[in-house]
């Protein structure tokens, strides 16, 4: 009898068709330690085996995985983790002529009470800020240009890489001849409008000058990162925002710049990172001056160990930078991993 009624079963006997078949097959998937009734001591003995067999495995499998990733943990340990533990406890000593002794937080409140810090520090956020702000809209504006089907992307897109890919002593020693007296910005400015500044002799203009530099040195990667974004939306969205009547910047405020917000927040966390710590550029042209106008706290840290060889308040100046970055990152990463 097809369907869900009773069935007529070889002894003649009557069962239901839909319960006790339903039954048999999950008792046949049912675990052998799970089954009523005694079992038999051979399929005990091969339960014992098969969790032993398992137990090896997964013992096998763990001592793989550490064989495999070990070397790379000691090599972190190594190169990064034990420097920076090293740098947090020297900042509580005092290194004099090869004489440590312990001042707690003396270095960290000489550092704070010093009129030099407060001035590294808006230097610091200025120069950030400025830098990030300004690689952002260079580089979105890049994107957005690029992102478009036009035959001639292919051939300018490796040539927008190659700031973001030079030496940082080479850019800088480019735009250090760039700024020079006789050198290409004056001499456009002193056609164009008569003037010749001396961009990184004045006190005025030291730091609007790194700060174009540095902008041209990290906006390929902000272009990189927001162009392979803007490249996986799905154009179905945007092709419907068109139908829509939605206007450019209205597709690029509500639909596009909302779908890569993971990739943005990647891109301007690395950008904090890299920008707050940036140290070559503004070395090689300004060394921290003219009068101390682009001493960024990078640049005091410097001067203090390897100039006034004050290894214990440059620790200390480092574990401050550091700080100061985590609390200006960590919510926009904490931020991120709740979306």
């Amino acid at each position: 009898m097809q369907g869900g009624g009773p069935a007529l079963e070889d002894g003649g006997q009557l069962r239901a068709s839909g319960t006790s078949r339903g039954d048999d097959v999950s008792a046949a998937n049912r675990p052998l330690s799970r089954r009523a009734g005694p079992r038999p001591d051979h399929l005990r003995d091969a339960e014992g085996m098969v969790e032993k067999r398992g137990r090896r495995l997964r013992s096998g499998s763990l001592g793989a995985a550490l064989a495999w990733i070990g070397p790379s943990y000691a090599i972190f340990l190594a190169i990064m983790a034990f420097p920076a533990v090293w740098n947090v406890a020297i900042s509580f000593f005092s290194v004099s002529y090869g004489r440590d002794s312990f001042v707690g937080l003396a270095n960290y409140r000489a550092i704070l009470g010093s009129g030099q810090f407060y001035s590294s520090l808006w230097l610091t956020l200025y120069w950030t800020a400025s830098v990030m702000v300004g690689q952002f809209l260079v580089g979105l504006g890049l994107a957005l240009l690029f992102n478009r089907p036009l035959w001639v992307t292919k051939y300018l897109r490796p040539l927008i890489v190659i700031p973001w890919a030079l030496p940082g002593i080479v850019a800088a020693t480019s735009w250090t001849f760039l700024y020079s007296q006789n050198g290409l910005v004056d001499q456009v400015l002193k056609s164009l409008l008569g003037i010749a500044p001396a961009w990184l002799s004045s006190p005025t203009l030291a730091m609007p000058a790194v700060i174009i530099a540095g902008i041209w040195k990290g906006a390929p990667f902000y272009f990189l990162m927001l162009l392979a974004g803007l490249q996986s939306i799905p154009r179905e969205l945007l092709e419907a925002a068109q139908v829509d009547g939605a206007r450019r910047l209205r597709v690029l405020v509500s639909i596009e710049l909302p779908y890569i917000a993971n990739v943005l927040t990647v891109t301007l966390i690395l950008g904090l990172i890299w920008t707050a710590n940036y140290f070559d550029g503004i070395y090689l042209m300004t060394q921290g001056g003219p009068i101390n106008a682009t001493m960024t706290l990078p640049i005091w840290i410097y001067n203090t160990a390897f100039s006034s060889f004050d290894l214990s308040e440059a620790s200390a100046l480092s574990v401050i930078l550091l700080l100061i970055v985590l609390v200006l990152a960590v919510p926009a990463l904490g931020r991120r991993e709740a979306t």
